[in-house]
């Protein structure tokens, strides 16, 4: 039992402290530092932060913090993945634009439907609206893979 509270303690410790760099790589941000805001988002994000992850694949979508200032697409596209997977909704509403727009990956309209129809049926009203006007340009053998596809994928999705 004394291992189990000492374990809970040390988690909780770390949680602190992985708020604290996050705030660090903000104030880094906030500064004009985008190349050490970056690296900080990576490895905060890298031990679990799924809000850092977010804004590590926000950055190298933006190419914000890269050396030479230029988009790192296929990273952003593993970082939005990372956050999606830890529930993070905006990162997989954004992971669904990329499939949509095959910016980072390869084009998948139904992928893209499939991850905002996860991301509706999670209450996000925005994701709704983007689904259904993707939905409008998709033929209807593709909608039933789309719902097909959220059954598959919702799991993986339902955040740590």
């Amino acid at each position: 039992m004394r291992v189990l509270i000492s374990v809970a303690a040390l988690a909780l410790m770390g949680m602190g402290v992985a708020n604290a760099d996050i705030s660090e790589a903000e104030k880094l941000y906030a500064a004009g530092d985008h190349e050490a805001a970056l690296e900080q988002y990576v490895a905060i994000g890298g031990e679990g932060d799924i809000e850092a992850t977010y804004r590590a694949a926000q950055m190298f979508e933006s190419g914000e913090g890269t050396v030479d200032g230029e988009p790192r697409l296929e990273r952003a596209f593993r970082w939005y993945q990372t956050a999606a997977r830890g529930g993070h909704l905006v990162a997989l509403k954004k992971l669904a634009l990329m499939f949509a727009d095959g910016r980072g990956i390869d084009e998948d309209k139904v992928q893209a439907w499939a991850l905002l129809n996860i991301a509706a049926q999670r209450g996000d009203a925005e994701a709704a609206g983007m689904r259904d006007q993707l939905g409008n340009d998709m033929r209807p053998g593709q909608l039933a893979a789309g719902e097909r596809r959220t059954q598959k994928l919702a799991p993986k999705y339902e955040g740590s």
